[in-house]
C-alpha cells in the first residue's frame, strides 16, 4: 500500500451508519452541492463564535470566577481554562476522524453541534464564585471541555467535508468557505463585544452583559442544527464507501502508514494555529489587558480588521487555484516572518488605528494561508483515511500551539519580554516555510476520490 492508496470501508452497524446511509445521499446537482456547502460552513461559524466569545469576554467575567486583586492574574486563570478546553479537542478529533471515515461526515458534524450547544448553554447560566465558590470554576471548565470535544469533532469532519464538496477546478476558491465561515463566527463574537461594550457600562458588562453572547449562541447552535440536518453527504465519501477488496488497517495503523504526511502537517500547522489564535481570536483581549486600550476601540478595530481579512480570503484563494498551494503558503508565512517584529514594535499601540493597522496587515498575509489550507491538506491525504490522518496533527498542534498561544503571549509579555513571543512565532513560521518548500509536492488538481 502506498500513500496514494485508499481503503475499503469496514462494515459496522450503528446509529451513525443509519443516519449516513438513510438520510444523506450525495448531491445530484451543482445547486445541491452549493447548498450543502453553505450548511456545512454554518456549523463552522457557530463553533468558532462559540469558542471565541469566551476569549473576547474574558476580561469581564474573569474576576467573577477567579476573584483576585490582580486583573492580570484573573485574566491568566481564565485564559488557562481557555487552553484547558483544548485538551478535549484531540479526543474529539480522533473520534471524529475514525467515525467520519467509516460512517460519513454529516452525522459527526451534527453530533458536534449538539455537544457545543450544550456547553454554551452551561456557560450562559453558570453561577459565579460568589454563589457557589470554587465550584464555579469547575462548571466553567466542564463547559469548556465539552466545547473542546465538539470543536475537535467539528474541525475534522467539516474540514474534510468542505474540501470534498468543492468543485475540483476551483477547489481553493470554494473550500475557502471554511475559513470564511470561521471568520464570520469570529466577527460575530467581536461585533457583540464592540456593541455591548459601547452600549453598556463596565459594571453592567461584568454583572450580566457578558452572558448575552452565550445565550444568543444557544439559539445560534439550535438554528444551525436544524439547517444542517438537510445537507447531503460528501460524494467523495460515498465513493470511498463503495470501494472493496482492500483492508482497513485500523486507526493507528493508518496513521503510521501515512507518517510522512502526518509529520509534514506537524511542521506546518503550529505556525498556522499560533497566527490564527493571536491575530484573529485574542487580539482585542491582548490590547485591553496589556496595552491599556479602551474595550470599545479594541473590539471595533478587531471587527474592521477581520472584515478586511474576510474580503481577502477569496482573492488569495483565486491566486492559489491559479498559481498553486505552495505559492500561497510561501508568500504568506514568509511575509509574516518578516513583518511580525516591526508590527509589534513600531505600529502596535492602545489607540484604534494602532490596533487596526498591525492587525489588518498581519491578517492580509495570513489570508494567503488560511484560504488555501482546506484544499491543500485534503489533497495531501488519500480518500479512505482522510479524516483519520488529518485528525492527529490538526488536534495536537491546536492544543500545543493554538490553545496555549493567548496564555503564552500574555505570560511572556508580562514576565519575560515582549520579544520572547515574537521570536517564538517567527521560529514556527520559518519551519512552516521550509516544510512546504522541501517536504511537499504541489497538490493542485489532485483527485480527492483517490
Amino acid at each position: 500500500m502506498t500513500e496514494s492508496g485508499s481503503y475499503a470501508p469496514v462494515a459496522a452497524p450503528g446509529v451513525l451508519e443509519h443516519v449516513s446511509s438513510e438520510r444523506a445521499t450525495h448531491p445530484s446537482t451543482e445547486k445541491d452541492r452549493r447548498r450543502s456547502l453553505i450548511r456545512g460552513v454554518l456549523g463552522v461559524s457557530f463553533e468558532y463564535y462559540d469558542f471565541v466569545v469566551y476569549a473576547i469576554f474574558a476580561p469581564y467575567f474573569s474576576k467573577l470566577f477567579f476573584p483576585q486583586e490582580s486583573a492580570l492574574a484573573a485574566s491568566l486563570n481564565t485564559l488557562a481554562i481557555f487552553a484547558l478546553g483544548f485538551l478535549a479537542r484531540p479526543i474529539g478529533a480522533m473520534l471524529a476522524g475514525r467515525l467520519a471515515d467509516r460512517f460519513g461526515r454529516k452525522p459527526v458534524m451534527l453530533a458536534a453541534l449538539v455537544l457545543a450547544t450544550v456547553g454554551t448553554l452551561l456557560i450562559a447560566v453558570s453561577p459565579t464564585y460568589e454563589t457557589i465558590g470554587a465550584l464555579a470554576a469547575v462548571v466553567l471548565l466542564v463547559a469548556r471541555l465539552m466545547q473542546g470535544l465538539a470543536h475537535g469533532m467539528e474541525s475534522i469532519s467539516a474540514f474534510v467535508y468542505v474540501g470534498e464538496m468543492a468543485s475540483p477546478r476551483w477547489r481553493t476558491l470554494q473550500s475557502c468557505a471554511y475559513p470564511i465561515g470561521l471568520v464570520i463566527g469570529i466577527i460575530q463574537g467581536s461585533l457583540f463585544g464592540a456593541i455591548l461594550s459601547s452600549l453598556l457600562s463596565a459594571e453592567d458588562m461584568q454583572a450580566w452583559g457578558w452572558r448575552v453572547p452565550f445565550a444568543i449562541g444557544v439559539v445560534y447552535g439550535l438554528s444551525t442544527l436544524i439547517l444542517r440536518h438537510g445537507m447531503h453527504e460528501s460524494s467523495t465519501f460515498e465513493q470511498a464507501k463503495r470501494q472493496a477488496g482492500k483492508e482497513d488497517g485500523g486507526y493507528w495503523r493508518n496513521i503510521v502508514r501515512h507518517k510522512k504526511t502526518v509529520l509534514t502537517l506537524f511542521l506546518i500547522w503550529p505556525a498556522n494555529y499560533v497566527a490564527s489564535y493571536t491575530m484573529l481570536v485574542t487580539f482585542s483581549d491582548y490590547a485591553v489587558t496589556h496595552l491599556g486600550a479602551k474595550p470599545s476601540d479594541a473590539y471595533w478595530a478587531a471587527v474592521a480588521a477581520q472584515v478586511m481579512y474576510l474580503c481577502m480570503l477569496p482573492i488569495w484563494a483565486y491566486v492559489s487555484d491559479k498559481r498553486g498551494r505552495r505559492f500561497n503558503y510561501t508568500v504568506g508565512f514568509g511575509a509574516i516572518t518578516l513583518l511580525v517584529y516591526p508590527l509589534q514594535h513600531f505600529l502596535l499601540g492602545p489607540s484604534f488605528l494602532q490596533i487596526l493597522v498591525p492587525m489588518a496587515l498581519g491578517l492580509f498575509f495570513f489570508a494567503a494561508i488560511a484560504s488555501t489550507e482546506v484544499a491543500f491538506v485534503n489533497e495531501m491525504v488519500p480518500n479512505r483515511v482522510r479524516a483519520q490522518v488529518i485528525s492527529i496533527p490538526s488536534s495536537l498542534t491546536a492544543v500545543l500551539f493554538g490553545g496555549t498561544a493567548p496564555y503564552l503571549k500574555s505570560w511572556l509579555t508580562a514576565y519575560v519580554s515582549p520579544n520572547a513571543f515574537i521570536f517564538y512565532f517567527m521560529t514556527l513560521t520559518v519551519i512552516a516555510v521550509l516544510a512546504v518548500r522541501f517536504l511537499v509536492v504541489e497538490t493542485k488538481g489532485r483527485d480527492l476520490s483517490n
